[in-house]
Order: C-alpha cells, then sequence, then structure tokens
C-alpha cells in the first residue's frame, strides 16, 4: 500500500504553500477557492492538501501538542543551513538540538503547522 496524500487544515492556504514551496522543494499543482485549498507535491511524490481550517476551529488548537510534520536532510550542516535560512526568513524556530546522535530543530510554518528538520544518523 502506498501513502497517497497528506490533508492539513491551515489558517492561511496561501502562506503555507509558499512557505513549502519555498524552503521545502515542493511544487504547488492546485489551487481553489479564495485562499480555501492548494495541492503541493514533494520531491518523493507526496501530495500534500493544504486546506484553510473552517471556521469553528481554533488555530491554536488545530491539532495536538506533538502533531508535526518531520523532513529528513542527510547530515548535520544540512540542519544547521535549514535553520539558519529559515531563521533569516523571520520564522519561529526552537533551538538545535542533538539528542542520541539526531540533530533537529522544529519549526513554527505560516498557517500553524509545525515542520521538524532533522538528520538521523545511520
Amino acid at each position: 500500500m502506498q501513502l497517497n496524500h497528506l490533508h492539513l487544515s491551515v489558517t492561511d492556504v496561501a502562506a503555507a504553500a509558499s512557505f513549502f514551496a519555498t524552503h521545502f522543494d515542493f511544487t504547488l499543482l492546485e489551487t481553489r477557492g479564495n485562499n480555501g485549498m492548494a495541492v503541493i507535491k514533494g520531491e518523493a511524490g507526496v501530495l500534500v492538501v493544504l486546506m484553510r481550517h473552517p471556521s469553528k476551529v481554533d488555530a491554536a488548537t488545530a491539532y495536538p501538542d506533538m502533531f508535526h510534520v518531520g523532513f529528513l536532510v542527510p547530515n548535520e550542516d544540512a540542519v544547521d543551513r535549514k535553520h539558519a535560512q529559515l531563521k533569516s526568513g523571520g520564522f519561529e524556530l526552537g533551538d538545535l538540538e542533538t539528542t542520541r546522535g539526531a540533530r533537529r530543530f522544529y519549526c513554527r510554518a505560516p498557517g500553524g503547522i509545525t515542520v521538524e528538520v532533522g538528520h538521523e544518523p545511520s
């Protein structure tokens, strides 16, 4: 069985789509409505559907505390470079951390999604 897509609810579809395209090499395939939905595709082929939160959903509580989207990069230097890139873009970042040999950080992406960038040694 193959994963087809992820559907993420965000507060700002256009900003979230731009974030993933600019910083994580996603391609925008389709938009619908007035900032209502976007379909983006990652390098590995996974589709992500970004849809605006329904009006009854509070952005601060839309996802459980530990919910996040994780990206693996090839080495620790790539983690550090991505952290610097996002920091210079003014995004809300956690500290760089190394735990059990794995280097990572978390970022609050536009639209309310938390993103992890990390390197796991083999």
